[in-house]
This record gives C-alpha cells, structure tokens and sequence, in this order.
C-alpha cells in the first residue's frame, strides 16, 4: 500500500464519454463492453433535502428508498437515501463505470449498495473501471456504505474514488475490497482513493493487489490475508475520536488532521474485516459511533 501526497501519476485518462456531461446514454465498444453513467445530485428544499437528479444507465441502477440499518450523524431523519445495484453482474473486462454524485448544500444523502460487486473478467483481458466522483457541498452530508468489492480470478480493474469537499461538509465513506470469492485465486485490483477539502488532500490513497501487483503478498502489504479496507470519516467539527489507536494487530484508527480521521484494516475474510472496521468507527463515539445493534454488517453470501 502507498499513501501520496497528490493523485498518483501515469493514470490512464478517462474515457471520453466521462469528459462529457451526463446523458449520452450507455455506449458498447466494438468489443462488447459497456460505458455507462450514472448520476444522483441532492438539494435542500424548504428546510428538507430531496433527491434532485437520478439517471443511469443500464445496467447501472441507482434507487430511492427509505431508513434502514444504522445512520449515522442523520440529524432529525432528514436525508435522502439511495441504494446502487446492478441489473446483470460485473463491471467485466473492458467496462467502465462512472458514478456522479453531488450533495447540494445544507442536505443529507445516505448511499449504499443492494449486494457486493463482483468484478469479473472480460472475453479479451482488458481492464476494468468503476470510477466515482463525489462532491460534496457547503454544510452538506454523504454517508457513503458500500458493500465490498470483490475482485474474481483473472479480473483487471481499476476501482477510482475522488471526493471533493467544502470546508463545512461532512463524510462518511467505507471500503471493502476482497481477493477473490470463496476458495478462488484472486484477480487484480487497483484501488484509488482521493480526498479533499477545499481542494487541499485529506487522505489520498492507492493499493495495488493481487498477481498484477508486485509485492502485494509481502509482509509489508497484505501478506497473508485477502481483504483490506478503509473507513474514512471528516467532521468540520474536529476529527472524532483517539488520534491514534490500534484496536488489533490487523486495524488502525489515525488522524489524518484536526477534521479527518482514517480506519484501515486488514483480515482474512470479509466478516472479520468488516468487524474490524465496526471496532475502529465504535472508538469514535457519538454521533459516529454505533448506537445500537449494527443492522449493516451481515455481510451478503
């Protein structure tokens, strides 16, 4: 794993349909695979925020629903909840997918996702991309829990996270990412990770893993285990919590400064890692920290 100051460099561009405003629609390359867009924008209106903006493409399908499982810093049940899922399984080789979302000011939006990502190979060896660029207004919220990626044997993806935030907005953001299925050899997986307030780097983040990835089984990465993961949390208030703590030999609670704090954690499996994630956002407390029982760490079979 590297953690950098700034974006890492030599990344490959975007395709071009993502320098272009939503709305084009999805697109098939001349190999079969998919461009597709998605966009979610949340605005307040009379005091109450509401969803202001939701298309994607196939087989992209974002969804409105209502309270469920835990919520954190949810002041007075005021957000917009949305939950992501797929209607046909991947992102598969050669895929892109680009996620929008903006936060409008002064609102709340609460994201999840139906079922974990599975990526998949393509017929052709190319690379996959899900990329997913938040913006996060001023005195807005985003509490973002995705349910883990997984990366299947023989997979190549790249899986780019971008958040920009005002120097009064608040985020909660967690990762899961998972070598392999049950009892499978891993593909590989790049993991990208940017955040920033006001345009300064918050936390900025890459990990490369599995056969594509040099070293990634060396002690100093991942050695033995099979999922890594991050919780992310920015309070204009003041970075909650120790600043800095190990709950166990395998997580990291650390501040990365006065107004974000990073839970990193490494595990065997998707169970323990989401545990150990739980434990690092309990050493928080409130309005971070669980409530009650956790109704979101069942991870899906």
């Amino acid at each position: 794993m590297t953690s950098v100051s700034s974006p890492p460099e030599g990344v490959a561009p975007l395709p071009d349909f993502a320098q272009v405003e939503a709305g084009r629609g999805r697109r098939r390359t001349s190999r079969g695979s998919f461009l597709c867009h998605a966009v979610i924008a949340t605005e307040l209106r009379a005091g109450r925020t509401a969803i202001s903006r939701l298309r994607a493409d196939t087989p992209l399908s974002p969804r409105p629903t209502i309270a469920s499982g835990e919520e954190p810093f949810v002041r007075g049940g005021d957000a917009a909840r949305i939950r992501m899922s797929a209607s046909a399984a991947g992102p598969v080789g050669g895929d892109t997918y680009l996620l929008d979302i903006h936060v409008g000011a002064g609102s709340t939006l609460v994201l999840r996702d139906v079922g974990a990502t599975l990526v998949l190979p393509g017929p052709h060896g190319e690379l996959s991309r899900w990329v997913t660029r938040l913006h996060i207004d001023e005195g807005a919220t985003c509490l973002w829990i995705p349910e883990p990626v997984i990366a299947a044997r023989d997979c190549r993806h790249e899986h780019i996270v971008e958040a920009d935030l005002a120097s009064d907005a608040r985020l909660l953001f967690r990762e899961e990412l998972v070598l392999g299925r049950h009892l499978e050899d891993p593909g590989s997986l790049s993991a990208r990770l940017s955040v920033r307030r006001e345009g300064a780097p918050a936390v900025v983040q890459q990990i490369d893993l599995g056969p594509g990835a040099a070293g990634s089984r060396s002690p100093s990465v991942l050695g033995g285990h099979r999922a890594v993961g991050n919780a992310v949390v920015v309070d204009p208030e003041g970075a909650p919590g120790p600043a800095a703590a190990t709950p166990d030999a395998g997580s990291a609670v650390m501040r990365q400064d006065p107004c974000t704090v990073q839970i990193s954690a490494l595990a065997h499996d998707a169970p323990t890692l989401r545990r150990r994630l739980d434990a690092g956002m309990d050493l928080l407390g409130p309005p971070w920290a669980a409530q009650g029982p956790r109704t979101w760490s069942a991870v899906p079979r």
